[in-house]
């Protein structure tokens, strides 16, 4: 399939009733609702985001009361549907939502852990479906529907800048803390992590991202500063396509469910009153998968954090995200003897050439100026292939590259990481 062929696709929120009865009851009357576009083309590339303010009156009461929601739906052409595999990620993201999560708080009240301090990481889940239609499983009228953070005071970072090491720490912890309610289940409940494993598996690669890593080797080549690795991240983009990064060997004990799409887009902050940071949540699980817990803090890590963020900071971080899983761990009663910090960072340097590929195909759609640059979905293909970046990409490129040269993550030719 070409760009040039897409079609773009009508995607209208309707008849939404009876998905908040799922949450609220059926005493719930919709009296109104307005649905409008949140976010401007190039924003989210894997669903339609919608804003929805929505009208309410309980049948028993004479009132009616606001509520403010966001709606996900389909993606508006046929080409992301197949990227992103829709048919599958739009039920892997309502099962998120549905099952995983109380599952990890179910295991931290059996583990002990107050009702009131388990971990809320997600916006609240109002109702789902996937088709109007009794006899189609998914089709154009599929949504599911999510509070609306950003009503309550909730933000993103701006991701030209990336988070301060405030946000960053906060980040990360609940990163932790993420993956180590994972692997409890995997402990405790092994069955049920099969379950969540199925789930979790990855879609399979369309397309051929041969010209967009291409494309990212020719600016790591004209770049002066990066020229000298050039032959090193030609050995690991040639070696390892998109198409595998994910298909590496389970090694345990880090192996968990994880986001893999864990950047500025997808974290969510909250202040008090007093203008301290005192809430984080995460959104947009379409993509999560069964894989390394620390493959998603080196994607945070490399693409979401302020530059002025120095290396020292970095690797505190990297111990403060460690530190976090093990207090984690310890408090849900898991064995943590194998998870000894010098394993933690030999499996960092093991999972860093994949996430290197992973950080190359990506900051590309991370650092793109929707307001710069044409951007339309009708070529989308060809943009991904065609867009030669902006200075963002390039000062995002070098601080990978640097980093993982230096710290031999990208072996010189007959090498291998130690």
């Amino acid at each position: 399939m070409t760009g040039d062929s897409v079609e773009i696709k009508e995607v209208v929120l309707r008849d939404i009733e009876p998905l908040i009865r799922q949450k609220l009851g059926d005493h719930v009357i919709v009296e109104n609702f307005k649905a409008q576009s949140l976010l401007p083309p190039g924003e989210n590339f894997g669903s339609t985001i919608l804003k929805v303010d929505v009208e309410l009156r309980d049948e028993h009461a004479e009132k009616t009361e606001e509520l403010h929601l966001i709606g996900k739906m389909l993606p508006l052409t046929e080409f992301q549907r197949l990227v992103f595999d829709s048919s599958r990620t739009f039920f892997k993201e309502t099962f998120m939502y549905q099952t995983i999560i109380p599952a990890y708080n179910k295991v931290e009240l059996e583990s002990g852990v107050n009702i009131h301090e388990t971990f809320d990481i997600v916006p609240k889940f109002y109702g789902w479906r996937s088709s109007i239609q009794p006899d189609v499983e998914l089709d154009d009228d599929a949504v599911f529907l999510m509070e609306n953070l950003k009503v309550k005071g909730y933000y993103n970072g701006d991701r030209t800048v990336g988070y301060d090491l405030e946000h960053s720490i906060i980040a990360v912890k609940a990163l932790a803390k993420f993956h180590a309610l994972g692997m409890a289940i995997k402990q405790k409940k092994p069955g049920l992590f099969e379950v969540f494993k199925m789930h979790a598996k990855l879609s399979p690669m369309v397309g051929d991202d041969t010209l967009v890593l291409e494309a990212m080797l020719q600016t790591i080549k004209s770049d002066p500063e990066l020229s000298v690795y050039y032959s090193r991240c030609e050995k690991v983009l040639k070696e390892m396509r998109i198409s595998v990064i994910w298909s590496d060997v389970p090694r345990e004990p880090w192996m968990t469910i994880i986001h893999s799409d864990f950047w500025v887009n997808n974290i969510l902050f909250h202040r008090n009153d007093e203008g301290k940071v005192d809430d984080v949540k995460f959104v947009d699980f379409q993509l999560y998968v069964y894989s390394s817990a620390i493959r998603d803090l080196l994607f945070y890590l490399f693409s979401s954090i302020h530059s002025d963020i120095t290396e020292e900071q970095l690797e505190g971080l990297m111990d403060v995200y460690y530190n976090t899983l093990i207090e984690k761990l310890n408090q849900l009663g898991c064995d943590t003897k194998c998870f000894n910090k010098e394993a933690f960072r030999e499996k960092m340097a093991e999972d860093a050439p994949r996430e290197f590929v992973h950080l190359c195909f990506m900051l590309k759609v991370l650092t793109l100026d929707v307001k710069q640059t044409n951007f339309d979905y009708v070529r989308i293909q060809k943009f991904m292939e065609q867009y030669e970046g902006n200075q963002l990409l390039s000062k995002l490129l070098r601080k990978v590259v640097m980093y993982f040269c230096k710290h031999n993550w990208l072996p010189e030719l007959n090498e291998t990481p130690e």
